[in-house]
């Protein structure tokens, strides 16, 4: 059987070097903002600054976005970037970066190299045809140390992402049972042949063979499907409630605009570092994890080994610790789902003050205390990747650039700090400015459209199939599909 588009055993394109990643600009004309260092992005990010929101209240909630969104944002951006060797003290040529993630909404970082690259992540007894997964069902695989067998750690980083991450494995798996059973099928409507009798000693080469290539074409079938919907979401439901409909309506009937992602598709700087780090702001400083447990993000104090979970942290993952996705996106008339915090220039004030094991690569002798907060790193990393202003980035794309009034601030100001102020200033908090949404949007449908596997370029006219849900396919039909979503 011959998938269109798929590659063999799950094959991760970023990591064969198919499709190698890299960082780009998205306005390669406009000058970088002129570099105005620490001292101003202390008195933007540190705690008791400008962008200090205190800690999350009900009148910081975005009443249309759930929270759950935050962590899908996480996700889809987990999936096509990953920069670890720029620093925040050298600036650096954006062309000249690379990112170890391949430009595709592909969820190389579930599948990993497939089973030829990376078996550990997949399940033996289905013939690799499955994702592994801690026996109880409610975490992943881990080694004894406690460390997760999935193809990014980053999705481990915390309890949220973490299950999230699980719930798209589950579905995984789901696909698989249900296409072998004749359930589903593959994206283009074909039944997937029965299975070939298990192999004997008597076997021969041409029959193994055989076997071989159904369970290859089984994993390959169950990927497309995974991809397609999970692409879906992103284009669909995502993009809609982040940037507007207006804006994903313009794209469709007049292209993108400022995106050209053809020949080598590659990650605007634009995005990775300002327009898709809209996700900071939205970030409550609490969640709701399940009916029994409420915790911060991060803990209150000094960690305490022996308090058990206390906060969002990764990890092992305890059965009473489980994610009710019910609190997270709005699937039940009687759980009111917790709203994600509104967009604005203003972050939660947790994240100013970050623990040492939340920032990458640092130890606590070494990381200044400017450098434990968000804000500030945002703001340099702005900086070191040359960034230019958001005024000159509105004028590029046609708008009048907020006033200093408006913006509470004088001069060429830091293009992420321009878009969460357009999002309060124009949009009440609710979904991002038309430069932010041109930029986000304006990306994640051009690495789709360069994609040549992905629904977009193979089938466009394409709907979910599997769910129930047709065309208004979100992602509580994917969890509930996964079997991850409450039904009480």
């Amino acid at each position: 059987m011959t998938v269109h588009g798929s590659q063999h055993r799950g094959q991760s394109a970023a990591q064969t070097g198919e499709v190698p990643g890299r960082f780009g600009k998205m306005f390669p004309t406009i000058e970088p903002r002129k570099a105005t260092g620490l001292r101003l992005a202390e008195e933007f990010g540190l705690p008791g600054g400008r962008m200090d929101a205190g800690t999350t209240t009900d009148e910081q909630q975005n009443p249309v976005l759930d929270s759950g969104f935050t962590f899908l944002g996480q996700f889809i951006d987990h999936n096509i970037t990953f920069d670890p060797t720029s620093s925040l003290e050298q600036r650096v040529d954006p062309n000249a970066l690379r990112s170890f993630r391949s430009p595709r909404l592909d969820l190389d970082h579930v599948y990993g190299g497939g089973p030829a690259v990376n078996e550990f992540l997949y399940d033996g007894e289905s013939r690799q045809t499955k994702l592994a997964l801690d026996p109880e069902g409610h975490d992943h695989a881990r080694t004894s140390d406690g460390v997760a067998l999935i193809g990014d750690p980053r999705n481990d980083e915390n309890l949220i992402i973490s299950q999230l991450h699980l719930a798209f494995a589950k579905f995984h798996n789901k696909v698989v049972d249900d296409l072998r059973a004749g359930e589903i099928t593959d994206v283009f409507g074909t039944r997937f042949p029965g299975a070939p009798e298990p192999p004997d000693d008597s076997r021969s080469v041409t029959e193994l063979l055989t076997l071989s290539n159904y369970y290859d074409d089984l994993l390959a079938s169950a990927q497309q499907l995974v991809r397609w919907h999970f692409q879906w979401i992103v284009r669909n439901q995502f993009l809609p409630l982040i940037v507007g409909e207006d804006l994903m309506n313009d794209i469709a009937e007049n292209g993108l605009r400022f995106f050209d992602p053809n020949g080598t598709p590659f990650i605007p700087v634009e995005f990775a570092v300002a327009g898709f780090r809209f996700g900071h702001a939205t970030i409550r400083s609490h969640y709701r994890v399940n009916d029994s447990f409420f915790a911060p993000i991060f803990p209150p104090g000094p960690e305490d080994a022996d308090a058990g979970r206390t906060d969002l942290n990764g990890g092992p993952v305890a059965p009473e610790h489980t994610v009710d996705w019910r609190h997270f996106f709005q699937a039940d008339e009687d759980v009111r789902a917790t709203q994600a915090k509104r967009f604005e220039a203003a972050i939660n004030t947790r994240l100013l003050d970050l623990p040492v094991r939340a920032v990458p690569g640092a130890v606590e002798e070494a990381l200044p205390s400017q450098l434990r907060s968000l804000v500030v790193r945002n703001l340099l990393r702005s900086e070191t990747q040359l960034l230019p202003s958001g005024q000159d980035v509105a004028r590029r794309i046609g708008e009048i650039p907020l006033s200093d009034e408006e913006l509470e601030s004088e001069g060429p100001i830091y293009l992420w700090y321009y878009l969460l102020k357009e999002a309060e200033v124009l949009r009440g908090g609710r979904r991002l400015g038309p430069v932010g949404g041109r930029i986000v949007a304006e990306t994640l449908v051009g690495l789709l459209e360069a994609d040549p596997t992905s629904y977009l370029s193979v089938f466009p006219r394409w709907e979910p199939t599997i769910g129930g849900a047709g065309r208004e396919f979100g992602i509580t039909d994917l969890l509930r599909y996964a079997g991850v979503l409450s039904e009480e």
